[in-house]
């Protein structure tokens, strides 16, 4: 290796390293929702009917007041695992309309 490149890794390391970070964290940080659009979309894909207009009067798990993480309210969105609860892929609702339900739901 020449000289001037073993100079140059201690200067690159940081560099590399504080980049890394920057794409790690905003990967894990929850999405901008907007509480309005959130409600739409619990009207129009009749969440209600299950867990009631307000989101804790209905034969569903209470949604109001959402004491979990949006990683996991978007797991369960996407595939709660019950019989139930409808899958709701990317396709049917978009990343950016979970995260407004989330909104929505820890706005209630």
């Amino acid at each position: 290796m020449s000289r001037r490149l073993t100079r140059m890794i201690p200067i690159f390391t940081p560099v590399f390293l504080l980049l890394l970070l920057t794409v790690f964290l905003s990967g894990c940080s929850t999405p901008m929702g907007n509480p309005v659009d959130g409600q739409r979309w619990y009207s129009m894909h009749h969440c209600f009917s299950c867990h009631g207009p307000n989101g804790d009067d209905g034969k569903g798990p209470v949604v109001k007041d959402l004491n979990m993480s949006y990683w996991r309210f978007e797991r369960i969105i996407r595939d709660a695992g019950s019989p139930i609860m409808p899958k709701y892929p990317e396709e049917k609702i978009s990343d950016q309309d979970v995260a407004d339900l989330y909104a929505f739901l820890k706005a209630k």
